[in-house]
């Protein structure tokens, strides 16, 4: 899978690739050609438009096992949930907090309980929700 640093919001398309887990594979494969990999796996390219992948910037949510230098898979919504864990940007900031609202107003706060919450007005100039953290990678 090709992940990328934060791509540019307004023309990011990445490609993301299906993999099958490895149980499906050696129970269809031909015991002969076990450990040719090439033919064990073989993918169809998915272009996908609404996700992206993104390098988490802080450790801010790392009681949610989130933490810097993990990859984040980020899909835009119309709508965003209480408790969501998001992805928002304010001016050149990047944000992954978890999402609470409020009449007009959008509290981000870390899973960390000492961290202070941030609130702004949904109308807040420079303020996007660029979407919903729907999985992290981490590479060891």
């Amino acid at each position: 899978m090709k992940l990328l640093k934060f791509p540019n919001t307004d023309a990011s398309r990445e490609e993301f690739f299906n993999l099958p887990r490895i149980e499906f594979i050696i129970d269809s494969i031909d015991k002969s050609e076990f450990g040719n990999i090439d033919k064990m796996v073989t993918n169809e390219r998915l272009e996908i438009s609404d996700r992206f992948s993104m390098a988490i910037p802080d450790n801010r949510m790392a009681d949610a096992g989130i933490h810097k230098g993990d990859y984040a898979i980020v899909q835009r919504k119309n709508r965003y949930f209480e408790g969501d864990i998001i992805v928002a940007k304010l001016g050149e900031r990047v944000f992954i907090r978890r999402y609470f609202r409020s009449k007009n107003r959008i509290r981000l706060e870390c899973n960390t309980p000492d961290r202070q919450s941030m609130i702004l007005d949904q109308y807040t100039p420079g303020f996007i929700i660029l979407g919903t953290v729907i999985q992290v990678i981490r590479e060891f």
